[in-house]
C-alpha cells in the first residue's frame, strides 16, 4: 500500500507538470521523519529543479542549521523582488516553531510539491507564497520544543533574544506578508489532566487570530468576524473537525479563554504590524496509541495538509477583501475606539457575563468514552483606561541596548547629540503586583500601577527618541510604555519595574525631530 501510496505521488507529478520527487517524508514510507539536513537539502532541489521556486536563506539556528524560505509563485517578479503585488495575497507560513510538533513541515513541503507539479490549480494566481518548513531546525533534530539554546523562540517576539526570533522578524520585513501562518500541534496527553484525572483532550484542530484589542480595528473585525469563521466551517466540511481555539486544558475546574493577548507570540506580534494572522494547533496524538504510523504522524500530516490547504484557498478567495485591508492597517493604523489613536496598556481576560461556561470533549483514558465538561468561561477582553499614543517615547536608561533592540523590531528612533528640552510626562510607579499564576497555559503578566505628570526634560547626548508617526508606532508603543501589560520590562534580562520615576517618558510637545500627527 505505501508503494502504490509513492507511485501515485509520481504519478500525480507527470500529469500535473514537471516531474517533482517525494518528499524525504514520503520516501521513508511514511514511517521515519527526516532530519533538518534531509529537508533542507530537498528544498534547495526543488528550487534547483523549478522557475517558479526560488529558496531564500534566512540564517543559522543557534546549532549552526539553516532555516530557509522557498519562495513559490508564478510571478518571476515576486519572485527576484519580494514586492507586493496588487490583486495578489503575500501568504508567510511558519512550520515547527517548536520542534517536537513536525506534523506542519512535512505539510509544508508535500504542499509545495504539490504546487509545483501542478496542483491546486489558480492558487498561485492569486498568492505569493513564503514557505518556512522550519523555523526551528535545532529543535526538530534534537525532538524538542527549544532551540539549541535552550531557547523558546515561539514566545519571544518581544524581547528578541533567540537569533531564530529575529530571523524570522527580518523575514516579515523582507516578503511583507498580507498574512501569516503559523503551524503547531497540541498534544493530548497533559500532567495532571491525564496522570492524575484520567482524561485526554479531544480537538483536531483549533484555529486562532491576533485578537490583542490594540490591533487595527478594521482589521480586526474582518478576522474576527469573517475569516475564522469561515475557516472553521470550510476546515469542517471538508473532513476535519475544527473549532475556535480555546486554549490548554490542563486540567478539571480550570477556566478557558482564547490565544492569549500578548505579543510575545507570533499571531499578534505580526496582527499588531498590519497583517492577518492564523494560528493552527492540530492534535498530536498519544505516544501510547496503536497506530498505523509512528505516534500516527502519516494521519497528522495529512491533517495538517488539509488545514493548509483550506486556508489558501479560502485566502484566494479573499484576496478582493483581505489584501486592501491588511495593506491598509500597515500603512494607515487606527485603534478601534476613540480618535483612532489609542491604545488599551492592561489587557486581560475575565469572565464572560453572557456565556458563563463552555462545554469542551474529553476522551476517558481507561475506556475512550467521549464526554463533554463544564469549563468557566474566560473568554471576555478585560481593558483598562484607555492611553493616546504620544508624539515620541524618550529611553534614558541602556541606551545602546535599547537602541540595538529597536533595532532587532525595526522600529525607528532618533540618538541625540545635543541637549534637547521637551515637554513630556513623567510615569512614576507606584506599586508592582507579581503574576497571580492562577490560570493553567496563559502566561501571567505583572501588574503595574502607576501615575503621570507633566514634566519639561532635558534630553542629552546618547538618549534616543522614538517617534510614533511610522507604522510600528503603536507596536512600539505597547513595548516601551511601563503600563503596558506588553511591555519589554515584563521579560526577563529587562525588570526595570520598581517604584520610582521610570526612565521611559511620553513625549507630547512638539520639537526638532518630531513630526505632528495629524
Amino acid at each position: 500500500m505505501r508503494f502504490l501510496a509513492i507511485l501515485a505521488v509520481l504519478c500525480a507529478s507527470l500529469v500535473w507538470g514537471a516531474p517533482v520527487p517525494p518528499t524525504p517524508f514520503e520516501k521513508n514510507e511514511f514511517m521515519v521523519l527526516p532530519d533538518s539536513r534531509d529537508i533542507h537539502q530537498y528544498l534547495v532541489a526543488l528550487a534547483k529543479g523549478h522557475e517558479r521556486a526560488r529558496l531564500v536563506t534566512l540564517g543559522n539556528s543557534a546549532g549552526g542549521r539553516p532555516i530557509d524560505a522557498l519562495l513559490v509563485s508564478s510571478s518571476p517578479v515576486f519572485l527576484q523582488t519580494f514586492q507586493p503585488e496588487p490583486g495578489k495575497a503575500t501568504v508567510l507560513v511558519l512550520a515547527a516553531q517548536h520542534g517536537n510538533e513536525p506534523a506542519g513541515a512535512e505539510a509544508v513541503q508535500q504542499l509545495a510539491r504539490e504546487l509545483l507539479s501542478g496542483q491546486h490549480a489558480g492558487l498561485l494566481e492569486r498568492l505569493n507564497l513564503v514557505l518556512v518548513a522550519m523555523a526551528n531546525p535545532d529543535g526538530r533534530d534534537l525532538s524538542r520544543r527549544h532551540n539549541a539554546s535552550d531557547e523558546n523562540t515561539n514566545i519571544d517576539y518581544v524581547a528578541l533574544n533567540a537569533g531564530e526570533t529575529r530571523l524570522l522578524v527580518n523575514a516579515l520585513h523582507r516578503f511583507d506578508p498580507d498574512l501569516v501562518y503559523d503551524a503547531h500541534e497540541s498534544g493530548i496527553w497533559k500532567r495532571q489532566l491525564t496522570r492524575e484525572q484520567g482524561w485526554l483532550t479531544d480537538v483536531e484542530t483549533q484555529f486562532e487570530t491576533g485578537n490583542n484589542p490594540n490591533i487595527d480595528g478594521r482589521l480586526r473585525d474582518y478576522t474576527e468576524r469573517r475569516l475564522l469563521p469561515a475557516l472553521v466551517q470550510r476546515v469542517t466540511q471538508a473532513g476535519l473537525e475544527a473549532a475556535p481555539y480555546r486554549g490548554e486544558v490542563t486540567q478539571l475546574g480550570q477556566s478557558v479563554a482564547r490565544g492569549g493577548l500578548g505579543i510575545t507570540n507570533l499571531r499578534n506580534y505580526a496582527a499588531l504590524q498590519g497583517r492577518v494572522s492564523v494560528l493552527i494547533e492540530s492534535r498530536l496524538d498519544h505516544k501510547a496509541g496503536r497506530y498505523a504510523t509512528p505516534r500516527n504522524i502519516a494521519e497528522r500530516v495529512r491533517k495538517q495538509h488539509l488545514a493548509l490547504l483550506t486556508l489558501l484557498q479560502l485566502t484566494a478567495d479573499e484576496v478582493p477583501r483581505l489584501v486592501p485591508l491588511s495593506r491598509q492597517a500597515r500603512t494607515g493604523w487606527r485603534s478601534a475606539a476613540g480618535d483612532g489613536r489609542v491604545l488599551w496598556m492592561d489587557v486581560r481576560f475575565g469572565r464572560n457575563p453572557e456565556q458563563p461556561e463552555l462545554w469542551l470533549p474529553l476522551v476517558r483514558l481507561t475506556d475512550g468514552e467521549r464526554r463533554f465538561h463544564a469549563f468557566a468561561n474566560h473568554d471576555r477582553i478585560i481593558t483598562g483606561e484607555p492611553v493616546t499614543i504620544p508624539w515620541a517615547y524618550a529611553v534614558t536608561r541602556e541606551r545602546e541596548r535599547m537602541a540595538r533592540w529597536l533595532g532587532h523590531h525595526h522600529i525607528r528612533f532618533e540618538t541625540i547629540r545635543a541637549p534637547r528640552r521637551v515637554d513630556a510626562e513623567r510615569l512614576l510607579i507606584e506599586a508592582v503586583r507579581p503574576p497571580s499564576g492562577s490560570r493553567p497555559g496563559i502566561r501571567e503578566k505583572w501588574r503595574v500601577q502607576a501615575s503621570t505628570e507633566p514634566a519639561t526634560l532635558t534630553l542629552g547626548p546618547g538618549d534616543l527618541l522614538v517617534p510614533m508617526d511610522q507604522p510600528l508606532g503603536p507596536l512600539a508603543a505597547l513595548m516601551l510604555d511601563a503600563r503596558s501589560a506588553n511591555a519589554l520590562y515584563q521579560e526577563e534580562n529587562w525588570r526595570w519595574l520598581m517604584p520610582g520615576d521610570f526612565p521611559v517618558f511620553p513625549v507630547w510637545a512638539k520639537g526638532p525631530g518630531i513630526k505632528q500627527q495629524n
